[in-house]
């Protein structure tokens, strides 16, 4: 399979859980209420969640995040292509108790600013990414990243790292271009159209893309969710997916930092040991792409064990 062609079934997976970048009916909705104990109030747990606000250094653009929870450990979760923080819905209650978690909405995406006239680059995406760390004063963190995700966390490792201490990849990755003509140029003319497609896409072909993507066990408050897609600016979903397939920032940055990768069906284990070296991996074929949340009560220990390995008194 080409690797445009791997860019393209990954990515195209995640419309299941796309929101639109200024809906917050999702989010209204409130935290479910916890079955461990806990002592809750309407619905939510004692302790820290918030959502806040930071307006970028580099741009005058406002970026959305949400703190959940209390802990010795920093960990921070970047959603995908498009997603909302929400996507990591089924994370909330599990870490709630455990570490202090940041769920971030890239810019362009969930409640975060997405202004016309405004490039979506991976390079800005890590920059609204320190600047949250910075308002919070995050020194060194655990990084998550769904789908697009690691290439956002990658950018960032490059200019800051000092800061990263481990990194999750969940269903994603880095995509290796072509070095040799004349499949380097097929490579650039095959993403620059499948970015004019999306940028073309209306309602119909919305709906039509999503529903290819659904299966069985997809969960019904999962593909509740994939409504949102069918109103996000297309125009946005190809700068986004543009950005994110460029060659730069899907050179990995040479992580020196322990890597947990999770994938949803076997891999070329060579394009993963090149781009997390030396990671632990686990595969749960048959799951959809969103395996954070279709497999949460199988993930969520994996994640919680590599996240706290080294960490005295952890909690489980």
């Amino acid at each position: 399979m080409k690797p445009i062609k791997k860019i393209f079934l990954i990515t195209a997976v995640v419309c299941l859980i796309i929101s639109c970048s200024k809906s917050d009916d999702f989010y209204d909705q409130g935290t479910v209420e916890l079955k461990s104990g806990n002592v809750t109030q309407n619905g939510h747990s004692y302790g820290l969640d918030q959502d806040r606000y930071v307006t970028m250094s580099t741009m005058d653009l406002k970026v959305h995040y949400r703190i959940i929870g209390k802990g010795p450990i920093d960990v921070v979760f970047v959603p995908g292509w498009t997603n909302p923080l929400e996507v990591y819905t089924m994370q909330f209650d599990f870490f709630r108790d455990k570490a202090r978690c940041i769920y971030i909405d890239p810019p362009g995406q969930g409640l975060s600013d997405a202004p016309e006239g405004v490039d979506y680059t991976m390079d800005m995406m890590a920059d609204a990414l320190y600047d949250v760390l910075r308002k919070e004063g995050v020194h060194r963190f655990v990084g998550v990243g769904f789908s697009m995700g690691p290439v956002v966390l990658g950018q960032f490792y490059k200019k800051h790292p000092d800061m990263l201490t481990k990194v999750v990849n969940l269903d994603g990755g880095f995509t290796p271009w072509p070095t040799e003509e004349p499949a380097r140029q097929e490579f650039i003319d095959e993403l620059t159209g499948f970015c004019q497609y999306i940028e073309s896409w209306e309602e119909g072909e919305k709906q039509y893309f999503a529903s290819m993507l659904l299966s069985p066990d997809t969960p019904d408050e999962l593909m509740e969710l994939v409504e949102y897609f069918y109103v996000y600016p297309s125009w946005l979903m190809a700068n986004i997916y543009w950005n994110s397939s460029l060659e730069e920032p899907n050179i990995p940055p040479g992580w020196t930092i322990p890597a947990l990768c999770i994938f949803t069906q076997p891999v070329d284990m060579d394009i993963v040991e090149s781009g997390f070296p030396g990671a632990e991996v686990h595969i749960f074929e048959g799951s959809g792409h969103v395996v954070q949340w279709e497999r949460h009560e199988q993930v969520n220990p994996i994640l919680w064990n590599f996240i706290s390995e080294g960490w005295p008194g952890k909690k489980y």
